[in-house]
């Protein structure tokens, strides 16, 4: 299992995004209500930076799950690691808008599952992953092909 966490600087942004907040609200509304607001603003960042980051990659009973999506190992055709500048031209001049896209920018490396369901809008899934190598293999493990 893999969670693709924001971070830290993406933490600090906020803060300092909250801060910005403060001065500008606290300037003109009354204490009282000013810190309500605050508290509000603040909590809804957070909840928003928690839940982008909080997606989880599992590999487990012949399933693939990523966030939402998951599809059984004998749907998948095969799985490839992509390397940054692979990655990168996969999600830009080379992008297919079939492709179902979990990806974060702060992670340069993506697997790509090739799915083998021929009534699946989705030719591939395009997937972040910090340890791609990794989630390649354990994806391999649950389709029976060999890397």
């Amino acid at each position: 299992m893999e969670r693709l966490w924001v971070p830290l600087w993406w933490w600090l942004i906020a803060l300092l995004l909250v801060a910005t907040a403060a001065v500008a609200v606290l300037a003109y509304v009354p204490p009282v209500a000013g810190f309500i607001v605050l508290g509000l603003f603040a909590l809804a960042v957070a909840l928003v930076i928690f839940s982008y980051g909080h997606t989880a990659i599992v590999v487990s009973d012949g399933v693939l799950r990523v966030g939402r999506n998951a599809i059984a190992g004998k749907w998948i055709g095969d799985a490839e690691k992509l390397d940054r500048a692979t990655s990168t031209h996969a999600l830009s001049a080379g992008a297919d808008t079939s492709d179902l896209l979990l990806t974060r920018p702060y992670i340069g490396e993506l697997v790509r599952v090739r799915i083998a369901d021929a009534a699946d809008p989705h030719a591939h899934w395009l997937v972040s992953s910090r340890r791609a190598d990794r989630l390649a293999e354990a994806i391999h493990g649950i389709t029976g092909a060999t890397p």
